[in-house]
């Protein structure tokens, strides 16, 4: 009896789901993708058949993805990859409407993986593992906050604790600053507050890793080069690292998990380590560098949950990578502070594959429109602003 391949689930064609549906689509394999916003440049891809659908963040993606099974009825599980926190939380709140109708990575240990999503858990988890993490203290309330941050050390990073909040990072120098930023805070309380590791982006490093039940089956380590804004990477290299592979080892350790994981550290001056958060239950957005650096996560996640045997990895040094939607400029800095990088890296780039042109088309058009949008309104901001200065009292 022939074996039938199983369908991959790609939840999310941002650039992040697009890396990953032309990662396994190039491997042979069949992916459906779920998206509800059908202007992103992702849904332009020839690697993936495309489901409209209303929600993929919150509970109606449970229903989408219980219609799709019923449609794909395939005899092998459809194996499911998502693609932010916010769908790991949701998935792993109702996994057991999806029991027996999907190859989730971590369904068996989602009650050891949820609580690593909420920020306001990683101290703790440091704390049991021993390794270094900034001081931290939670905050409820805003009118409370510069009391409730105490004695810690400015400048301070604030971090929202729940998944896709309305910002990522922000960082504050001293009490004053806090009241400039009080709006973008109120709206995502809870918050950390923590002090800042001195160094700028590219002392930033990713271990990342694929476990089944706690057995490393694959690994990757890179670092960051420029973040925009504060905590997106936009540039990043692959830099194999052995202490930075054993800190994220260890930090998962014991828990016995399985699927893709990672965790982001920040190397302060001294050489020290510091945590900065790990990822459960999905690749991160840099998934590309590690594909274009011969670790492709999600294959090795498809092969894992389909039951094949694993592809043969062994990590390189050849790309960096770069998102151009997020830091259009990022290029132009990299030739200002690390020109070196391109003559002896290739780019891998979000969205530019020359098998599967017309999303960077898209990109480029979106992005084009944008810089003239903005331009134009600096010019005519600029000339209303002359004309009134100009006109008499």
């Amino acid at each position: 009896m022939s074996i039938v391949s199983p369908v991959t689930v790609v939840v999310g064609l941002c650039g992040h789901g697009l890396t990953i549906a032309r990662a396994l689509h190039r491997s042979g394999v069949r992916v459906v993708a779920l998206e509800t916003n059908l202007t992103l440049p992702g849904i332009k891809t020839r690697c993936a058949s495309i489901r409209k659908v209303e929600d993929i963040n919150h509970a109606g993606l449970i229903t989408s993805l219980l219609a799709l099974a019923d449609e794909i009825g395939s005899q092998s599980l459809p194996v499911l990859i998502l693609t932010n926190d916010r769908m790991v939380e949701t998935v792993g709140r109702h996994l057991e409407q999806l029991h027996g109708r999907f190859a989730l990575s971590w369904s068996a240990c989602h009650q050891r993986l949820l609580p690593l999503l909420r920020k306001e858990h990683i101290e703790a988890r440091c704390q049991v593992t021993g390794l270094r993490y900034p001081r931290t203290v939670r905050v409820d309330m805003l009118d409370r906050i510069v009391d409730q941050v105490g004695n810690l050390a400015y400048p301070l990073i604030i971090k929202p604790t729940r998944p896709l909040s309305l910002f990522k990072t922000l960082i504050v120098k001293s009490p004053g600053d806090f009241s400039s930023q009080a709006d973008r805070i109120a709206g995502s309380l809870p918050v950390i507050v923590q002090e800042f590791i001195p160094g700028d982006d590219r002392a930033i490093r990713f271990g990342a890793l694929y476990l089944d039940q706690g057995r490393i089956l694959a690994r990757f380590e890179g670092r960051k080069l420029r973040s925009r804004p504060m905590g997106h990477t936009t540039l990043a290299v692959s830099e194999p690292h052995d202490e930075v592979h054993r800190l994220a080892a260890r930090f998962f350790e014991g828990l016995a998990l399985s699927g893709p994981v990672s965790l982001e550290l920040k190397q302060a001056p001294d050489g020290s380590f510091w945590v900065i958060e790990p990822t459960v239950g999905r690749t991160d957005y840099w998934v590309g560098l590690c594909i274009a650096n011969g670790i492709n996560l999600p294959l090795i996640e498809y092969q894992s949950q389909a039951g094949f045997p694993l592809i043969e990895t062994r990590q390189q040094k050849n790309y960096l990578w770069m998102n151009g939607e997020r830091d259009p400029f990022a290029l132009f800095w990299l030739a200002l502070h690390q020109p070196a990088l391109l003559f002896t890296k290739r780019v891998a780039s979000l969205y530019l594959d020359v098998k599967d042109m017309h999303p960077f088309l898209c990109a480029f058009s979106d992005l084009a429109s944008s810089l003239l949008s903005r331009i134009l309104r600096k010019i005519t901001n600029k000339l209303m602003l002359n004309k009134s200065s100009s006109m008499p009292p």
